[in-house]
């Protein structure tokens, strides 16, 4: 072979790794899905049985009350504030509705699922949030609360 034909073969291996790489990088992030229950289940304030709470940002109003399921190890923890007890997701609730109406937003709940789909727990925040949900085991989760700082366009 001459050189020339030598240099694309590389240059096409090169380049079939990363669009394998690429394509391959995000199989184990989960996403955020529109929830309607999630939505009720916050706004009455009341705890689902089978999940633990959370939330992250101020005490006064939150930026993101999550559940997550008991059944997975929630890894990143320590990012986040343990809720105890269906008073304190209301006082959360509240501080948050109350800063949504100030700066005239939406609040919503959203189921977090895995990449195959299957539930993880849910999100309760302002739509637009990026949040990073990860698989990283058959009973484990990461999940990593958003930023404070609005989303720039």
């Amino acid at each position: 072979m001459d050189e020339k034909t030598v240099l694309l073969v590389v240059i096409a291996l090169f380049i079939g790794f990363i669009v394998l790489f690429i394509s391959r990088s995000g199989e184990t992030y989960g996403m955020l899905k529109p929830s309607a229950d999630a939505t009720a289940r916050y706004q009455s304030s009341r705890f689902a049985a089978d999940q633990d709470y959370w939330f992250s940002g101020p005490e006064s109003y939150p930026v993101a009350i999550i559940g997550v399921e008991k059944r997975f190890r929630f890894d990143t923890a320590g990012h986040w504030v343990r809720i105890d007890g269906e008073e304190g997701l209301r006082r959360l609730v509240a501080g948050m509705q109350s800063w949504a109406l100030q700066m005239n937003r939406n609040l919503g709940g959203f189921e977090m699922v895995d990449p195959r789909g299957e539930r993880i727990g849910d999100w309760y925040s302002a739509p637009g949030i990026q949040a990073v949900i990860k698989r990283t085991g058959i009973d484990s989760v990461e999940i990593f609360p958003p930023s404070s700082e609005p989303v720039q366009p």
